[in-house]
């Protein structure tokens, strides 16, 4: 996976730099942190280079590159491996374990939590906290942090207990229309009732007005 300097210097216009490692990315030229991805001819490329290429082509070789990236997991341990020192202490570690050193590294560059509200210190990351407790800004966003923490909770109980008021006014809301629905059904079946009722009651007096219509047989005197 070496590159040839015959061949860069034919198949690209970038300016041939030697590489510090073997494993150096092609396209920016530094040795990559996180994934390398590599063409089939062994050219090496950090993985977010790689992606941002506008060709899908190797830049040295002009191979055309895989839909699916080939990783190199071997250069990712070569790498991994190689001597490094951490750019704020100077402490001596490998590669792979300089990112998560320097994320934690007590000489990493600080600046006060307060900065965006007018605090202009800046200083190491051993020194913050220090800093922090006499720093006036410092102890104002703590005060308004600490003001909005409790807003918050408070604002959260508010928010449930009106979705507890919301929803026993929907389950009281939902028991009147049952009741609605159900005085409307029993004062139909009352209607019902009554005007089977009174059909009944007609047809008992048209039957009573018929029957004393009708002639009824006289008695016949003795002569």
């Amino acid at each position: 996976g070496l590159r040839t300097p015959g061949l860069c210097a034919h198949m690209t216009t970038r300016p041939r730099v030697e590489p510090r490692t073997p494993w150096d990315c092609a396209i920016c030229l530094a040795t990559p942190e996180e994934e390398v991805h590599q063409c089939h001819r062994g050219h090496y490329y950090c993985a977010g280079c790689l992606a941002g290429l506008p060709q899908r082509r190797c830049p040295l070789c002009r191979v055309a590159l895989p839909e699916d990236p080939i990783r190199s997991l071997a250069a990712e341990q070569a790498i991994a491996a190689l001597p490094s020192r951490c750019d704020h202490c100077a402490l001596e570690l490998t590669f792979g374990q300089r990112r998560s050193h320097e994320r934690s590294c007590p000489q990493r560059p600080a600046v006060c939590e307060a900065a965006d509200d007018g605090c202009g210190w800046r200083g190491i990351h051993a020194d913050l906290e220090a800093h922090e407790a006499g720093c006036r800004h410092a102890l104002c966003r703590r005060v308004l942090r600490g003001a909005e923490a409790r807003w918050a909770t408070e604002r959260d109980a508010l928010r449930s207990h009106i979705e507890r008021v919301e929803a026993a006014n929907r389950a009281v809301e939902a028991r009147l229309r049952r009741l609605e629905e159900r005085r409307v059904s029993e004062e139909e079946a009352q209607r019902s009732r009554t005007r089977a009722l009174s059909e009944r009651v007609r047809r008992l007096e048209q039957q009573a007005t018929a029957a004393a219509a009708r002639p009824r047989p006289g008695r016949q005197l003795p002569q």
